[in-house]
Protein backbone atom coordinates (compact mmCIF):
# COMPACT_ATOMS: atom_id res chain seq x y z
CA UNK A 1 0.00 0.00 0.00
CA UNK A 2 2.81 2.40 0.89
CA UNK A 3 4.66 1.51 -2.36
CA UNK A 4 1.49 2.23 -4.37
CA UNK A 5 1.16 5.72 -2.93
CA UNK A 6 4.81 6.60 -3.69
CA UNK A 7 4.37 5.37 -7.25
CA UNK A 8 1.39 7.74 -7.83
CA UNK A 9 3.30 10.72 -6.42
CA UNK A 10 6.24 10.08 -8.72
CA UNK A 11 3.93 9.67 -11.69
CA UNK A 12 2.19 12.99 -10.90
CA UNK A 13 5.51 14.81 -10.78
CA UNK A 14 6.50 13.38 -14.16
CA UNK A 15 3.16 14.36 -15.69
CA UNK A 16 3.54 17.86 -14.26
CA UNK A 17 7.02 18.20 -15.83
CA UNK A 18 5.71 17.04 -19.22
CA UNK A 19 2.74 19.40 -19.07
CA UNK A 20 5.02 22.30 -18.18
CA UNK A 21 7.30 21.53 -21.12
CA UNK A 22 4.34 21.40 -23.48
CA UNK A 23 3.08 24.74 -22.17
CA UNK A 24 6.50 26.36 -22.70
CA UNK A 25 6.72 25.07 -26.27
CA UNK A 26 3.17 26.29 -26.98
CA UNK A 27 3.98 29.73 -25.58
CA UNK A 28 7.08 29.93 -27.80
CA UNK A 29 5.02 29.01 -30.87
CA UNK A 30 2.43 31.67 -30.06
CA UNK A 31 5.20 34.24 -29.60
CA UNK A 32 6.74 33.34 -32.96
CA UNK A 33 3.29 33.52 -34.60
CA UNK A 34 2.68 37.09 -33.45
CA UNK A 35 6.30 38.17 -33.95
CA UNK A 36 6.45 37.17 -37.59
CA UNK A 37 2.80 37.61 -38.55
CA UNK A 38 -0.08 35.39 -39.50
CA UNK A 39 -0.26 33.30 -42.67
CA UNK A 40 -1.13 35.36 -45.72
CA UNK A 41 -4.74 35.86 -46.77
CA UNK A 42 -4.34 33.63 -49.80
CA UNK A 43 -3.24 30.65 -47.68
CA UNK A 44 -6.09 31.18 -45.20
CA UNK A 45 -8.72 31.54 -47.88
CA UNK A 46 -8.69 28.18 -49.49
CA UNK A 47 -5.31 26.59 -49.94
CA UNK A 48 -3.61 29.03 -52.30
CA UNK A 49 0.10 28.26 -52.59
CA UNK A 50 1.95 30.80 -50.44
CA UNK A 51 4.93 30.61 -52.81
CA UNK A 52 2.84 31.46 -55.88
CA UNK A 53 3.42 35.11 -56.95
CA UNK A 54 -0.16 35.32 -58.24
CA UNK A 55 -1.79 33.87 -55.14
CA UNK A 56 -5.25 35.03 -54.18
CA UNK A 57 -5.46 38.36 -52.42
CA UNK A 58 -2.24 39.63 -53.91
CA UNK A 59 -1.43 41.91 -56.80
CA UNK A 60 1.38 41.09 -59.18
CA UNK A 61 2.87 42.56 -62.31
CA UNK A 62 2.47 40.30 -65.30
CA UNK A 63 4.26 40.21 -68.60
CA UNK A 64 7.91 39.71 -69.54
CA UNK A 65 10.36 39.72 -66.69
CA UNK A 66 8.01 38.23 -64.22
CA UNK A 67 6.59 39.86 -61.32
CA UNK A 68 6.96 42.32 -58.61
CA UNK A 69 4.35 41.33 -56.07
CA UNK A 70 2.90 43.16 -53.11
CA UNK A 71 0.55 42.28 -50.31
CA UNK A 72 -2.28 44.78 -50.52
CA UNK A 73 -2.43 44.95 -46.72
CA UNK A 74 1.22 45.90 -46.29
CA UNK A 75 1.82 49.55 -45.38
CA UNK A 76 3.79 51.14 -48.17
CA UNK A 77 2.82 48.42 -50.63
CA UNK A 78 0.95 48.95 -53.88
CA UNK A 79 -2.32 49.26 -52.01
CA UNK A 80 -1.15 51.71 -49.36
CA UNK A 81 -3.44 54.67 -48.86
CA UNK A 82 -1.88 58.12 -49.14
CA UNK A 83 -3.19 61.62 -49.28
CA UNK A 84 -4.25 62.49 -52.83
CA UNK A 85 -1.38 63.81 -54.90
CA UNK A 86 -1.60 67.29 -56.33
CA UNK A 87 -1.63 66.19 -59.95
CA UNK A 88 -2.07 69.71 -61.25
CA UNK A 89 0.95 70.94 -59.29
CA UNK A 90 2.91 68.31 -61.21
CA UNK A 91 1.55 69.63 -64.50
CA UNK A 92 2.45 73.19 -63.48
CA UNK A 93 6.03 72.07 -62.89
CA UNK A 94 6.11 70.43 -66.31
CA UNK A 95 4.96 73.68 -67.90
CA UNK A 96 8.21 75.24 -66.70
CA UNK A 97 10.14 73.06 -69.17
CA UNK A 98 11.52 74.97 -72.15
CA UNK A 99 10.74 73.98 -75.74
CA UNK A 100 14.20 72.54 -76.46
CA UNK A 101 13.99 70.26 -73.42
CA UNK A 102 10.49 69.13 -74.42
CA UNK A 103 11.70 68.20 -77.92
CA UNK A 104 14.61 66.25 -76.46
CA UNK A 105 12.20 64.42 -74.16
CA UNK A 106 10.23 63.34 -77.24
CA UNK A 107 13.39 61.92 -78.81
CA UNK A 108 14.27 60.14 -75.56
CA UNK A 109 10.75 58.76 -75.28
CA UNK A 110 10.82 57.43 -78.84
CA UNK A 111 14.13 55.73 -78.12
CA UNK A 112 12.74 54.05 -75.01
CA UNK A 113 9.75 52.79 -76.96
CA UNK A 114 12.05 51.42 -79.65
CA UNK A 115 13.85 49.53 -76.87
CA UNK A 116 10.47 48.08 -75.82
CA UNK A 117 10.52 50.04 -72.55
CA UNK A 118 6.93 51.07 -72.91
CA UNK A 119 6.23 52.40 -69.42
CA UNK A 120 9.36 54.55 -69.43
CA UNK A 121 8.74 55.77 -72.98
CA UNK A 122 5.14 56.64 -72.16
CA UNK A 123 6.26 58.64 -69.12
CA UNK A 124 8.77 60.66 -71.13
CA UNK A 125 6.34 61.40 -73.95
CA UNK A 126 3.58 62.32 -71.47
CA UNK A 127 5.79 64.83 -69.71
CA UNK A 128 6.81 66.38 -73.02
CA UNK A 129 3.18 66.67 -74.16
CA UNK A 130 1.82 67.97 -70.86
CA UNK A 131 4.52 70.64 -70.76
CA UNK A 132 2.60 72.45 -73.51
CA UNK A 133 5.88 73.40 -75.21
CA UNK A 134 5.67 71.18 -78.28
CA UNK A 135 4.76 72.55 -81.68
CA UNK A 136 1.32 71.63 -82.98
CA UNK A 137 2.46 68.98 -85.45
CA UNK A 138 4.77 67.29 -82.93
CA UNK A 139 2.14 67.48 -80.20
CA UNK A 140 -0.46 65.83 -82.44
CA UNK A 141 1.96 63.00 -83.30
CA UNK A 142 2.92 62.44 -79.66
CA UNK A 143 -0.72 62.59 -78.52
CA UNK A 144 -1.80 59.97 -81.06
CA UNK A 145 1.03 57.68 -79.94
CA UNK A 146 0.10 58.09 -76.26
CA UNK A 147 -3.58 57.41 -76.94
CA UNK A 148 -2.58 54.20 -78.72
CA UNK A 149 -0.38 53.26 -75.75
CA UNK A 150 -3.29 53.91 -73.38
CA UNK A 151 -5.51 51.58 -75.40
CA UNK A 152 -2.78 48.94 -75.29
CA UNK A 153 -1.50 49.33 -71.72
CA UNK A 154 -4.41 50.78 -69.71
CA UNK A 155 -7.65 49.82 -71.45
CA UNK A 156 -6.74 46.28 -72.50
CA UNK A 157 -6.66 43.14 -70.37
CA UNK A 158 -2.88 42.87 -70.65
CA UNK A 159 -0.54 43.96 -67.84
CA UNK A 160 2.89 45.20 -68.91
CA UNK A 161 6.01 44.71 -66.84
CA UNK A 162 7.14 47.88 -65.09
CA UNK A 163 3.86 49.75 -65.52
CA UNK A 164 3.15 51.57 -62.23
CA UNK A 165 -0.50 52.10 -63.19
CA UNK A 166 -1.64 48.51 -63.68
CA UNK A 167 -1.32 45.14 -61.98
CA UNK A 168 -3.05 41.79 -61.80
CA UNK A 169 -5.12 40.84 -58.75
CA UNK A 170 -6.48 37.42 -57.79
CA UNK A 171 -9.75 37.42 -55.87
CA UNK A 172 -10.13 35.89 -52.42
CA UNK A 173 -13.07 33.72 -51.45
CA UNK A 174 -16.13 35.88 -50.95
CA UNK A 175 -14.52 39.16 -52.07
CA UNK A 176 -16.49 41.68 -54.09
CA UNK A 177 -15.08 44.22 -56.50
CA UNK A 178 -16.06 47.32 -54.51
CA UNK A 179 -14.22 45.96 -51.49
CA UNK A 180 -11.12 45.16 -53.53
CA UNK A 181 -11.12 48.67 -55.04
CA UNK A 182 -11.10 50.15 -51.53
CA UNK A 183 -8.59 47.64 -50.16
CA UNK A 184 -6.08 48.38 -52.90
CA UNK A 185 -6.81 52.15 -52.82
CA UNK A 186 -7.20 52.14 -56.60
CA UNK A 187 -9.25 55.36 -56.74
CA UNK A 188 -10.87 54.40 -60.03
CA UNK A 189 -14.56 53.56 -60.58
CA UNK A 190 -15.42 49.88 -60.78
CA UNK A 191 -17.15 50.43 -64.16
CA UNK A 192 -13.84 50.87 -65.98
CA UNK A 193 -12.34 47.81 -64.28
CA UNK A 194 -15.26 45.64 -65.36
CA UNK A 195 -15.07 47.01 -68.89
CA UNK A 196 -11.37 46.31 -69.44
CA UNK A 197 -11.73 42.82 -67.93
CA UNK A 198 -14.76 42.18 -70.19
CA UNK A 199 -17.01 41.28 -67.29
CA UNK A 200 -20.62 42.36 -67.28
CA UNK A 201 -21.12 42.78 -63.53
CA UNK A 202 -19.22 42.39 -60.29
CA UNK A 203 -21.34 39.39 -59.30
CA UNK A 204 -19.79 37.46 -62.21
CA UNK A 205 -16.30 37.53 -60.63
CA UNK A 206 -15.24 34.22 -59.07
CA UNK A 207 -12.77 33.20 -56.37
CA UNK A 208 -9.25 32.80 -57.75
CA UNK A 209 -10.04 34.80 -60.87
CA UNK A 210 -7.19 36.90 -62.29
CA UNK A 211 -8.32 40.48 -62.72
CA UNK A 212 -6.50 43.53 -64.10
CA UNK A 213 -6.61 46.62 -61.88
CA UNK A 214 -5.71 50.25 -62.55
CA UNK A 215 -4.07 52.49 -59.98
CA UNK A 216 -5.53 55.98 -60.23
CA UNK A 217 -6.87 58.49 -59.97
CA UNK A 218 -7.55 59.87 -63.43
CA UNK A 219 -7.65 63.67 -63.81
CA UNK A 220 -8.82 66.10 -66.48
CA UNK A 221 -7.64 69.44 -67.84
CA UNK A 222 -10.10 71.54 -69.86
CA UNK A 223 -8.75 74.29 -72.12
CA UNK A 224 -11.45 76.83 -72.85
CA UNK A 225 -9.47 78.38 -75.70
CA UNK A 226 -9.51 75.25 -77.86
CA UNK A 227 -12.49 73.31 -76.38
CA UNK A 228 -10.41 70.27 -75.46
CA UNK A 229 -10.37 67.99 -72.41
CA UNK A 230 -7.19 66.03 -71.70
CA UNK A 231 -7.45 62.93 -69.48
CA UNK A 232 -4.37 61.64 -67.68
CA UNK A 233 -3.39 59.31 -64.85
CA UNK A 234 -1.34 60.53 -61.93
CA UNK A 235 -0.33 58.45 -58.94
CA UNK A 236 1.75 59.97 -56.16
CA UNK A 237 5.45 59.37 -56.74
CA UNK A 238 5.12 58.48 -60.44
CA UNK A 239 5.19 60.41 -63.69
CA UNK A 240 1.79 61.29 -65.18
CA UNK A 241 0.51 59.18 -68.06
CA UNK A 242 -1.49 60.94 -70.77
CA UNK A 243 -4.56 58.92 -71.78
CA UNK A 244 -6.98 60.74 -74.10
CA UNK A 245 -8.04 64.07 -75.66
CA UNK A 246 -11.75 64.77 -76.09
CA UNK A 247 -13.70 67.67 -77.56
CA UNK A 248 -16.05 69.57 -75.25
CA UNK A 249 -18.74 72.21 -75.34
CA UNK A 250 -18.54 75.07 -72.82
CA UNK A 251 -20.60 77.90 -71.38
CA UNK A 252 -21.61 80.83 -73.53
CA UNK A 253 -20.32 84.27 -72.62
CA UNK A 254 -17.45 82.73 -70.68
CA UNK A 255 -19.81 81.19 -68.12
CA UNK A 256 -17.69 78.07 -67.47
CA UNK A 257 -15.60 79.15 -64.44
CA UNK A 258 -11.81 78.93 -64.67
CA UNK A 259 -10.03 77.22 -61.80
CA UNK A 260 -9.67 73.94 -59.94
CA UNK A 261 -12.55 71.55 -59.37
CA UNK A 262 -12.89 68.01 -58.12
CA UNK A 263 -15.57 65.39 -58.59
CA UNK A 264 -18.16 65.85 -55.87
CA UNK A 265 -18.84 62.96 -53.52
CA UNK A 266 -22.22 61.35 -54.16
CA UNK A 267 -22.86 63.45 -57.26
CA UNK A 268 -22.11 61.07 -60.12
CA UNK A 269 -25.44 60.01 -61.59
CA UNK A 270 -26.84 57.92 -64.44
CA UNK A 271 -30.26 58.97 -65.77
CA UNK A 272 -29.80 62.21 -63.86
CA UNK A 273 -32.79 64.58 -63.81
CA UNK A 274 -32.12 67.93 -65.45
CA UNK A 275 -32.61 70.79 -63.04
CA UNK A 276 -32.08 74.03 -64.95
CA UNK A 277 -29.76 76.64 -63.40
CA UNK A 278 -31.04 80.12 -62.52
CA UNK A 279 -29.79 81.56 -65.84
CA UNK A 280 -31.81 79.08 -67.93
CA UNK A 281 -34.75 80.29 -70.01
CA UNK A 282 -36.72 77.15 -69.13
CA UNK A 283 -37.17 76.54 -65.38
CA UNK A 284 -38.99 73.23 -65.62
CA UNK A 285 -37.12 70.17 -64.33
CA UNK A 286 -37.07 67.31 -66.84
CA UNK A 287 -36.64 63.64 -65.94
CA UNK A 288 -34.54 61.26 -68.02
CA UNK A 289 -36.52 59.84 -70.91
CA UNK A 290 -39.01 62.71 -71.03
CA UNK A 291 -39.44 65.02 -74.06
CA UNK A 292 -36.90 67.83 -74.09
CA UNK A 293 -34.41 65.99 -71.85
CA UNK A 294 -31.01 67.57 -72.71
CA UNK A 295 -28.34 65.39 -71.00
CA UNK A 296 -27.79 62.77 -73.67
CA UNK A 297 -28.83 59.18 -74.19
CA UNK A 298 -27.81 57.81 -70.76
CA UNK A 299 -28.10 61.00 -68.75
CA UNK A 300 -24.58 60.88 -67.29
CA UNK A 301 -23.89 63.66 -64.80
CA UNK A 302 -20.58 64.30 -62.97
CA UNK A 303 -21.05 66.98 -60.32
CA UNK A 304 -18.12 69.26 -59.50
CA UNK A 305 -17.18 71.17 -56.36
CA UNK A 306 -14.75 74.07 -56.15
CA UNK A 307 -11.24 73.63 -54.77
CA UNK A 308 -9.97 77.22 -54.91
CA UNK A 309 -11.39 80.64 -54.07
CA UNK A 310 -12.53 81.32 -57.64
CA UNK A 311 -14.42 78.06 -58.14
CA UNK A 312 -15.91 77.95 -54.63
CA UNK A 313 -17.30 81.44 -55.20
CA UNK A 314 -19.10 80.17 -58.32
CA UNK A 315 -20.85 77.24 -56.66
CA UNK A 316 -23.53 79.46 -55.15
CA UNK A 317 -24.76 80.46 -58.60
CA UNK A 318 -25.82 76.93 -59.45
CA UNK A 319 -24.34 73.46 -59.72
CA UNK A 320 -21.56 72.91 -62.24
CA UNK A 321 -20.74 69.58 -63.76
CA UNK A 322 -19.78 67.48 -66.76
CA UNK A 323 -22.58 65.84 -68.72
CA UNK A 324 -23.70 64.43 -72.04
CA UNK A 325 -25.81 66.33 -74.54
CA UNK A 326 -28.45 65.76 -77.18
CA UNK A 327 -27.06 68.65 -79.19
CA UNK A 328 -23.99 67.29 -80.95
CA UNK A 329 -23.49 70.64 -82.72
CA UNK A 330 -22.71 72.29 -79.35
CA UNK A 331 -19.45 70.35 -79.00
CA UNK A 332 -16.53 72.63 -79.82
CA UNK A 333 -18.62 75.74 -79.15
CA UNK A 334 -19.50 78.05 -76.25
CA UNK A 335 -23.25 77.46 -76.08
CA UNK A 336 -24.03 75.76 -72.74
CA UNK A 337 -25.30 77.40 -69.57
CA UNK A 338 -21.88 76.97 -67.95
CA UNK A 339 -21.37 73.21 -67.64
CA UNK A 340 -18.89 71.10 -69.61
CA UNK A 341 -20.59 69.06 -72.33
CA UNK A 342 -19.34 65.89 -74.00
CA UNK A 343 -20.76 63.93 -76.92
CA UNK A 344 -22.46 60.63 -76.10
CA UNK A 345 -19.50 58.78 -77.61
CA UNK A 346 -17.16 60.38 -75.02
CA UNK A 347 -19.14 61.04 -71.84
CA UNK A 348 -19.24 57.36 -70.84
CA UNK A 349 -15.43 57.11 -70.78
CA UNK A 350 -15.15 60.24 -68.62
CA UNK A 351 -17.90 58.98 -66.30
CA UNK A 352 -16.15 55.61 -66.00
CA UNK A 353 -12.71 57.01 -65.11
CA UNK A 354 -13.27 60.07 -62.89
CA UNK A 355 -13.43 59.15 -59.19
CA UNK A 356 -15.34 61.01 -56.50
CA UNK A 357 -13.25 63.28 -54.23
CA UNK A 358 -9.95 62.20 -55.84
CA UNK A 359 -10.22 63.14 -59.52
CA UNK A 360 -9.63 66.81 -60.29
CA UNK A 361 -10.80 68.89 -63.24
CA UNK A 362 -8.77 71.98 -63.98
CA UNK A 363 -10.38 74.55 -66.29
CA UNK A 364 -7.84 76.81 -67.99
CA UNK A 365 -8.53 80.03 -69.94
Amino acid sequence: MEFHVRYNSKQSRELWIIASAVAIVAAMLVWQFWLHGRPDDGARAGGADANNPARAGHVADAGPGGGRQADSNTPGGLGATKAPADANAEITLLQGIDAATAVKMVADGEKLLAERKKAEGRAMLSKALLSGKLGEATANTVRAKLEALADEMIFSREVFDGDPYTAQYTFLQGEVLARVERKLSLHVPTQILLKINRIGAGKDIRYGQAFKVIYGPFHAIVDKGDFNMDIFLHRDGFDPAFVKRLRVGLGKNGSTPVGMWRVKLGNKLVHAPWNPPPNAEEHRAIAWGQPGYPLGKMGYWIGLEGMDAATRAQEGSGGYGIHGTNDASSIGRASSLGCIRLADADIELVFFVLYEKWSTVRVRP
